[in-house]
């Protein structure tokens, strides 16, 4: 036979395979879309859904394409765009400007930006002008009693949490495309947010992880009192046999496992890791009763604390 001829056999399985029906290819299924809760540099928090389907970011080691849908949780770099800079920069020299309006609106302009004005605040209070340099003290002890410790402290790089790992680095994009129920979809700015965690996870195992360095309970923070603008984290059981004077900001004597009831932090006999916040004192410290503990009032004294989660 010739070989440009088929064989019976062969032409029976060609023909098998150009008529076979092909298999229906399986339709892709959609990326579940992540819903997550973003906490803003305000410390509010608002759930969003996130349209991106990766989050680039750059490391020592190049560069990551990490799909959101195994995101667990983000904390972001601190971020200034350049027109905030620039408004810092302006009040910061309008500080030591001879009209008093323009000094007053300087000061309350750096005071609502908060930690974006906090390291340059840290510059100016070493600043040749004295008056400048005053200024930006009494507005850095300011910032310090509203702002925590934590806040304050400029984050250089994104930290992205997945199931099986952590990357540190610094995302490339300025903003996350998100859908909102009330707004449609928007263009979320980093420089906007402090975290981000997916809705997902559990709360209770996206905040699981216990500060580093956690203290016993010293009873009170007589010993710490001079370290204003400190924060600690401190291991307490609730208790309600203790002095405690103030509300919200307590006394340096003040018994802390009553100040963490008092606070609603803890109940008597329960423990947990509190974090506290050493502030400069004010001027006088009020009394109050809440969740079954009575504080005292008390008009001055030299050292001050605050406690919360």
């Amino acid at each position: 036979m010739r070989p440009d001829h088929p064989t019976p056999l062969a032409a029976l399985f060609t023909a098998l395979v150009i008529t076979a029906p092909l298999a229906a290819a399986e339709p892709a299924r959609p990326a579940k879309v992540p819903a997550v809760e973003v906490r803003y540099t305000d410390n509010s928090t608002m759930r969003l859904t996130l349209r991106d389907d990766r989050v680039e970011i750059g490391t020592r080691y190049g560069k990551l394409l990490i799909p959101v849908a195994d995101v667990r949780r983000i904390e972001f770099a601190t971020r200034v765009p350049a027109d905030v800079t620039k408004r810092i920069e302006a009040a910061v020299a309008n500080l030591g400007s001879p009209q008093y309006k323009l000094r007053e609106a300087a000061a309350a302009d750096l005071l609502a930006l908060r930690e974006k004005a906090y390291p340059a605040l840290q510059q100016a209070a070493r600043h040749s002008d004295a008056e400048v340099a005053r200024r930006a003290e009494e507005l850095l002890d300011k910032l310090r009693e509203e702002v925590t410790t934590e806040q304050l402290e400029p984050r250089p790089n994104d930290v992205v949490h997945t199931a099986d790992m952590t990357v540190t680095g610094r995302i490339a994009a300025a903003s996350l495309r998100v859908e909102t129920f009330q707004f449609g979809e928007q263009s979320l700015k980093l420089s906007d947010v402090r975290s981000l965690r997916s809705l997902a996870v559990p709360d209770t195992e996206a905040v699981a992880v216990e500060p580093k360095n956690v203290m016993a309970d010293p009873g009170n923070l007589t010993a710490l009192h001079n370290q204003i603008g400190k924060t600690f984290y401190i291991r307490v059981t609730g208790g309600l046999g203790g002095s405690l004077w103030g509300t919200d900001v307590y006394t340096s004597d003040s018994t802390l496992a009553t100040a963490a009831v008092h606070a609603g932090l803890v109940q008597p006999g329960q423990t947990a890791v509190v974090r506290v916040t050493i502030v400069a004192p004010p001027n006088g410290f009020q009394g109050s009763t809440r969740n079954g503990v009575t504080s005292m009032p008390f008009p001055n004294y030299p050292g001050a604390y605050k406690v919360s989660k």
